[in-house]
């Protein structure tokens, strides 16, 4: 039987990312990923602003805490994320930043994608866990992840977005907070236009 997190990417479909303008290969790629019987672990590299971590929100927002766990790599400590992975035991990691976090805990995350174990040595005494733990992660770019750690991952890199696309992300936030959508759509062109011109 197909767990309850399965059936929900089933009946949900793409529209778990439905808050993410464009970029309709990634969710596809994710969903299978979502969907896959064993682990598939995906990076997301690219630059800031560009909808990275919006994927790993979705996909904590559609599962939960129970589910999948979200950290940020720079506020990451090795014992905390090892307490989170033997305590939650989460089917879902999902690491924003991943380029910050500290080269000496790239191992726990090595030892969980390559082999699903865990172990801890603490004050004489052993932890060992088995884990099918999916490892979803975001980095502005791959210099500062070592080599073992990088091949684990399935490698997407995001393209910058359009003006059209960005237009259209500047004018939906501005009606999701509640601004008249004619006053949006004049706000946002201007600012839109100025924006894409600081990216060049």
């Amino acid at each position: 039987m197909r767990a309850a997190a399965d059936v929900v990417v089933k009946r949900l479909g793409i529209h778990i990312f439905d808050s993410i303008i464009g970029y309709d290969g990634i969710k596809r790629t994710l969903l299978r990923a979502l969907n896959s019987e064993d682990p598939v672990h995906i990076l997301l590299v690219g630059p800031p602003e560009q909808a990275k971590t919006l994927f790993l929100k979705c996909i904590l927002e559609t599962f939960g805490e129970k589910k999948a766990f979200f950290t940020v790599g720079g506020n990451a400590s090795k014992s905390g994320l090892i307490d989170v992975l033997f305590k939650m035991q989460p089917k879902y990691l999902l690491v924003d930043e991943i380029e910050h976090l500290k080269p000496e805990y790239h191992s726990t995350l090595l030892s969980l994608m390559e082999t699903g174990i865990l172990t801890q040595t603490k004050h004489s005494n052993i932890r060992y866990i088995r884990l099918k733990t999916w490892v979803f992660a975001t980095s502005n770019g791959t210099k500062k992840l070592s080599e073992p750690l990088l091949s684990r991952f399935r490698v997407i890199y995001l393209n910058e977005y359009s003006f059209s696309q960005f237009y259209e992300i500047a004018v939906k936030k501005l009606l999701d907070e509640g601004l008249d959508e004619k006053i949006a759509d004049e706000i946002e062109y201007f600012e839109a236009m100025s924006q894409m011109s600081a990216y060049r």
